[in-house]
């Protein structure tokens, strides 16, 4: 095991465990997952992952739509892969050593996670202003899109909307 494998996995285990913790804590708090998916960094719920891991090997479905990236078995149990970037932008996430998975709460019923480029952590809305006028029109699974202080631009991800949303529901041709 090199240094950097032993890093990352600190790293992925620290955050599990701030997952966790912050899952049992109060969910309306302002600290956010954020991670970059199809050219844009998003921040979501810290209720709404259940975990973040490194990409396993997909089993490709045929004739799925492009964005449905297949199947993963995670420790026993089947997870559909959902593309973001894909979903997003219709350009495959390439799954290099950054990319990771955020699997979905258990909660939306759906035993999915979302293929993204890369996490960054985890970030405190009080660091953001709200910047109506960044809001994408064609994205309707977008709670807010906020500022950073470096002039970035931050969208807040609705799972809830994103799950309940034809796309999720329709991963055929």
């Amino acid at each position: 095991m090199t240094a950097d494998t032993q890093t990352l996995r600190e790293f992925q285990e620290a955050l599990f465990e701030r997952l966790r913790n912050a899952s049992a804590e109060d969910p309306a708090r302002s600290s956010r997952l954020a991670f970059e998916a199809g050219g844009r960094s998003w921040l979501m719920r810290l209720d709404d992952a259940q975990e973040v891991v490194g990409v396993a090997p997909v089993t490709v479905i045929p004739l799925a739509r492009p964005w449905y990236r297949g199947l993963v078995n995670l420790r026993g149990n089947l997870l559909s892969v959902v593309d973001l970037g894909c979903l997003l932008e219709g350009r495959q996430t390439p799954m290099g050593t950054e990319s990771r998975l955020v699997l979905l709460a258990e909660r939306f019923r759906l035993s999915a996670a979302l293929l993204v480029d890369r996490v960054i952590g985890l970030r405190s809305l009080d660091n953001y202003e709200a910047s109506p006028a960044a809001k994408p029109p064609a994205i309707d699974w977008i709670i807010q899109s906020l500022l950073a202080s470096d002039g970035r631009v931050w969208h807040e991800l609705s799972i809830a909307a994103l799950a309940q949303g034809s796309e999720l529901s329709r991963t055929g041709a």
